[in-house]
């Protein structure tokens, strides 16, 4: 059966000053996104304090926004796909300020869950930003999507760091006000100055394929997340991988055979999506699933453990801090690299980078200037396959179905990066130091290891991008 046309099939270009504009509240917006993100973590410990939790209890705070996550951004991709992208990204907005409002006010742990999960909504903003820069911006849509990228990536960096210092002067309520502010202020501002796209998908939405989907990725990265502490052949790990699993399975089978199916898999096996979704596993795999190591190994201190650098705090942050700024510069690269040795040199690069920084950081480690050089090239090959991977992927995607595909691409980085944490953390807890107190603190040869894991998987995203820049598919594919 043939895709239906969409509602619209011409949009008028805006004006160049005024796509500037659209795109830069985007970046904007992009960055108050990063912050609210990186805003949890340097505050986990007074959670802790706040609510009286356990280790175990601290964990949802980061797990409930990864599960919502899961189920957001696949739904309101596919929303924005039928009824407008900046319609269903003012109401994730929404959702991120209220869920905000309720972490700062919570005064119970179940409520700060609740808010938690409402601020999952904020990993649709860049799938639904993505199509909206798709119609809006034209050929400059490539920068665009450079540019959103790389604003997520330093305000994430930003979020940590300044988050920690906001706690060291005020309270943790008014700590938690300050993203909130941000956000409700995004709303508004979203709603005057971003135009609606006018292409939509026909017909409705299949809430039969979004719960299979949901649910199945909510069981599959809730085992995966827990497994090292439930114990991977805990009936709760085993039950939660093999549900997933199971869920996912039907999911396939339902889309394959409903009229107006949640993701089109034909776009995925014929529509050129297949191979960009596998390199974007791959991809945040070794970029997200090194983040917890790297950080671990700064705040390592070496009189302890013969290794580590021992930083804490605000400097810890700015020092991670490093790797946003550069994947920055890296994204702001890519565009012009991609003009002058086209899209296939430029993924290989920054590939290639990436696994050389990864290379050089087992080899080179215990100074903290040297280790920051190594961050800082993580950083620009990172940031310049982060911003090419996405508007190769919203490139190929058919105009009435951007918002779902570059969700998919977005949930394949989330996916791998939960999949790789927990397979670091297995290779950390089996290379401990010794015997004793020793026997739970990680040897510096499972750091080693975890770098030498990240840059075969960076080579194997340079191997993977002859495939991926193989060609062109069809603006529509037939479902």
């Amino acid at each position: 059966m043939s895709t239906s046309p969409p509602s619209s099939t011409a949009v008028a270009a805006p004006a160049p000053a005024r796509i500037a504009s659209i795109v830069g509240f985007l970046v904007v917006m992009e960055l108050a996104s990063g912050i609210t993100q990186g805003w949890i973590s340097p505050l986990l410990p007074s959670f802790v304090e706040r609510y009286g939790l356990s280790s175990a209890d601290a964990n949802w705070i980061t797990a409930s926004a990864l599960l919502s996550t899961a189920v957001c951004v696949p739904l309101l991709s596919k929303l924005g796909d039928v009824y407008g992208h900046k319609r269903l990204l003012a109401v994730a907005a929404s959702l991120v300020a209220l869920g905000s409002v309720i972490v700062a006010l919570a005064p119970s742990f179940t409520l700060l869950l609740v808010g938690r999960v409402l601020q999952g909504a904020i990993s649709a903003f860049l799938p639904l930003e993505f199509a909206i820069v798709r119609e809006r911006a034209g050929e400059r849509a490539d920068r665009a999507i450079g540019l959103l990228v790389g604003s997520l990536t330093v305000g994430a960096s930003l979020g940590m760091l300044l988050a920690g210092v906001a706690r060291q002067y005020l309270s943790l309520s008014t700590t938690l006000w300050l993203p909130a502010v941000m956000m409700i202020a995004v709303v508004p501002l979203l709603v005057r100055l971003v135009p609606e796209t006018v292409v939509r998908r026909p017909g409705g939405i299949d809430w039969q394929g979004a719960v299979l989907l949901g649910a199945g990725l909510v069981l599959f990265l809730g085992a995966v997340g827990n497994g090292s502490r439930w114990g991977w052949t805990d009936p709760l790990t085993l039950g939660g991988l093999l549900g997933g699993a199971a869920l996912l399975l039907v999911w396939v089978r339902v889309e394959n055979r409903v009229e107006h199916p949640l993701v089109s898999l034909d776009v995925i096996r014929r529509g050129g999506q297949g191979l960009p979704l596998l390199t974007a596993f791959v991809f945040g795999a070794y970029l997200f699933g090194s983040a917890t190591p790297n950080a671990l190994f700064l705040g390592t201190p070496a009189e302890a453990t013969g290794y580590g650098l021992g930083m804490t705090g605000t400097a810890l942050g700015a020092a991670l801090l490093v790797l946003g700024g550069a994947m920055f510069v890296g994204t702001a690269l890519a565009a012009r690299l991609a003009d002058r040795i086209g899209d296939l040199g430029t993924l290989v690069t920054g590939a290639l980078v990436s696994a050389a920084s990864f290379l050089a950081t087992a080899a080179f480690h215990q100074q903290l200037a040297v280790f920051l050089v190594w961050q800082a090239g993580l950083g620009i090959g990172g940031g310049i396959v982060a911003a090419k991977l996405p508007t190769i992927v919203v490139a190929r995607a058919p105009r009435d179905s951007v918002g779902i595909v570059s969700g998919l691409y977005n949930t394949s980085r989330t996916v791998a990066g939960s999949v790789a944490g927990a397979v670091f953390a297995a290779v950390m807890s089996a290379l401990v130091m010794g015997g004793g107190t020793a026997a739970t603190i990680a040897s510096e040869t499972s750091y080693v290891v975890v770098w030498s894991i990240c840059a075969g998987l960076a080579l194997l995203v340079a191997v993977l991008a002859f495939g991926v820049t193989r060609g062109s598919a069809p603006a529509e594919v037939a479902e």
